[in-house]
């Protein structure tokens, strides 16, 4: 049965890839119009793919106030991109070194992410002149400032400012979103490697992962440190509260 499971998967992801990469291909070289045509493309990738493997994303808090800017995520591996682009139509911000992954990188590139270079200081900044212009145009830009992803278990890891540095320049909005999943073995982090846990995950009936929206942050003038900060504590106080209540939940029913 699981086996069967995976396999019908597997080929719906691949039809499913099939039908959406077209949709995003004409748009690959047009300007702030295309951008944003593929920036809600990507929502309906990320639905579909939600469908697909039977995950089932639960959004507590409001989200029709945010218009645009940037959408801050504590990260724990590749599902929070499936998660979140089936909830917002958004722009990624990956590593530069995914665009070298085979199949994947090709098409992560038709979605016209900002390729993410660590190692220029030039590169870094044409990265932040397209962070602010994205934003400019109202085009959500989703970060995950942990720089790496984590197990989900014990809190997040410090944020880097430097995607914050946009955002505090433009005094463009913040929505931090805390991302929960039910089950941690979904988690990607560390040393893993991605296609066993993918052949792994791809068996389960089901995956839920809860979304908790929280209060849109303004820069007002802080400096990106003091923004990372501000968010950075919003964010892990929220998830204090929700493993507290988790664990008091689970002792409750034992």
């Amino acid at each position: 049965m699981v086996f069967l499971r995976r396999f019908f998967r597997f080929v719906s992801l691949i039809i499913w890839f099939m039908m959406t990469g077209p949709l995003a291909a004409p748009f690959m070289f047009g300007g702030w119009k295309s951008i944003k045509r593929v920036s809600r493309i990507t929502r309906l990738w990320g639905h579909g793919i939600t469908k697909v493997l039977n995950i089932n994303v639960k959004v507590h808090g409001d989200i029709s106030s945010f218009e645009g800017g940037l959408i801050v995520s504590n990260h724990m591996g590749y599902f929070d991109i499936i998660t979140h682009s089936s909830v917002f139509p958004i722009r990624f911000t990956p590593k530069k070194e995914i665009s070298r992954w085979p199949l994947l990188g090709w098409y992560l590139s038709l979605s016209r992410p900002i390729w993410i270079d660590r190692r220029s200081k030039r590169k870094s900044q044409e990265t932040m002149n397209a962070f602010k212009e994205t934003m400019e145009r109202k085009i959500p830009l989703l970060v995950y400032p942990e720089g790496t992803s984590t197990d989900g278990l014990h809190g997040l890891l410090p944020f880097k400012s430097t995607p914050f540095e946009a955002a505090a320049q433009g005094n463009f909005p913040i929505l931090p979103i805390l991302t929960v999943y039910s089950d941690p073995s979904v988690c990607w982090y560390g040393k893993m490697s991605l296609v066993p846990h993918v052949w792994k995950v791809a068996g389960y009936k089901s995956i839920d992962v809860d979304l908790y929206v929280l209060p849109i942050v303004h820069p007002e003038g802080r400096s990106r440190k003091e923004i990372a900060g501000i968010v950075h504590d919003m964010l892990e106080k929220e998830y204090r509260r929700i493993h507290s209540e988790r664990q008091q939940g689970a002792v409750e029913i034992a």
